[in-house]
């Protein structure tokens, strides 16, 4: 009895075992470790830069598992253009975090980076904030000269700087959490800042005493930053609508602005608004010159229209009071200019000041012709062809003898 309880024993033992070894081997089999958060961030935002080169027409040359130590894929431009791509990831968009992960980017892309290949050193994260991708490109620019730079998140943000790469920016799409989004007004071209821009990038064929501006040419849109005294997302935004209107060329090292006599007609078109004015008078007798001139030495303002025109030796109209431009028109910024008051009603103005409605396009641009501060020649010229007053015939004379060249420029 006790061999047949023991073999029973035995039976039941093994029947056990075996049911219990074959659910550990399913439980083996069936429940993988899972990959950390860390390293599932970096596998998305490695495929999500992939899928931004393969879709720009990119070939996206991914690594073998043994070299993936040095480097995350090679991409290469249907021109020939290549570049060794180094990804971090980020828990967070926050600069702290970004900028060390960019510097070890930059350091395994600079690494593993070619003859036929040039570094490009990117980081990633859920959301990057306008600030933070300005504090990353900011270092780049500091110690990071020699590599391509990219920023992205997941949310469609876009910021590439490299030759064949800005092509590649964009903005994440607005959200509204009320009703579907309306499509983007392209009048922002035309904003304060990007008017400096435009007359920045044209600056180096206008006469330097009718436009204060820098004169150089700028490969990507973090040098013209530089040279704009902007900030580089700033730029990058203004070259982006600049590209996707057509009005900068595809082909050649440089920023260079084309289809002109479009963008000339839609820049004058853009000031035409409300523009806040007021008929001033001087308060003391005298020669009135010489008062406004030592107005215009005293503070933020500059010759504007017509005044501007005759001060830059291109005057048309006359009889018209000098029109001067100030940053703001209001009780507190008249402070500045104690010889003045406004003109009671039926009274002849002195001069007319007008608020800027570009402020740092005007005052950035301002020359001083004979120690005055005037507008450049291009404010001149968007200022005053709407104006009712021979405004036209002026704005004409002045694309005749100044701009023409500049505007009708194919090339």
């Amino acid at each position: 009895m006790a061999k047949v309880i023991n073999r029973a024993v035995i039976i039941n033992t093994a029947a056990i075992l075996n049911e219990v070894g074959g659910h550990v081997k399913a439980m083996k089999n069936s429940e993988k470790p899972k990959e950390s958060p860390a390293i599932e961030r970096e596998r998305r935002a490695e495929s999500l830069l992939a899928d931004v080169f393969e879709q720009a027409g990119w070939r996206v040359e991914r690594q073998s598992k043994r070299r993936r130590a040095n480097l995350d894929f090679i991409v290469r431009h249907p021109e020939g253009v290549g570049y060794a791509v180094e990804v971090k990831a980020a828990a967070e968009g926050r600069a702290d975090r970004l900028v060390p992960l960019f510097a070890q980017a930059v350091l395994q892309s600079l690494h593993s980076a070619g003859q036929n290949a040039a570094p490009l050193a990117v980081v990633a994260a859920p959301k990057i904030s306008e600030g933070a991708a300005n504090q990353i490109l900011k270092f780049a620019d500091q110690y990071a000269a020699d590599a391509a730079v990219g920023i992205i998140d997941f949310d469609g943000l876009r910021v590439f700087r490299g030759p064949n790469l800005e092509v590649l920016n964009a903005e994440p799409p607005r959200k509204s959490p009320i009703g579907p989004r309306s499509p983007r007004v392209s009048g922002h071209l035309f904003s304060d800042l990007n008017q400096w821009m435009l007359k920045v990038l044209l600056a180096p064929e206008i006469p330097e005493h009718l436009l204060s501006a820098p004169r150089g040419q700028y490969r990507n849109a973090s040098q013209l930053a530089r040279a704009a005294k902007v900030s580089v997302m700033s730029a990058f935004r203004f070259v982006q609508q600049l590209q996707n209107e057509g009005f900068l060329s595809e082909s050649g090292p440089y920023l260079k602005v084309v289809r002109r006599d479009e963008l000339f007609r839609r820049w004058q078109a853009s000031a035409v608004r409300s523009v806040k004015e007021a008929p001033m008078r001087f308060v003391l007798k005298g020669d009135r010159h010489a008062q406004l001139r030592r107005m215009l030495n005293s503070g933020r303002a500059c010759l504007a229209l017509f005044a501007a025109a005759d001060a830059l030796k291109l005057g048309f109209v006359e009889g018209v009071p000098p029109y001067v431009y100030v940053e703001r028109i209001g009780p507190a910024s008249l402070k500045a200019w104690k010889n003045l008051r406004h003109c009671e009603l039926g009274e002849p103005p002195d001069l007319i000041l007008r608020q800027a409605p570009a402020p740092q396009s005007i005052f950035r641009g301002m020359v001083r012709p004979d120690g005055v501060a005037s507008c450049d020649v291009l404010q001149v010229w968007v200022d005053v062809s709407s104006h009712p007053s021979r405004g036209r015939e002026q704005a004409d004379l002045v694309r005749q003898r100044v701009l023409g060249k500049v505007i009708d420029r194919k090339n």
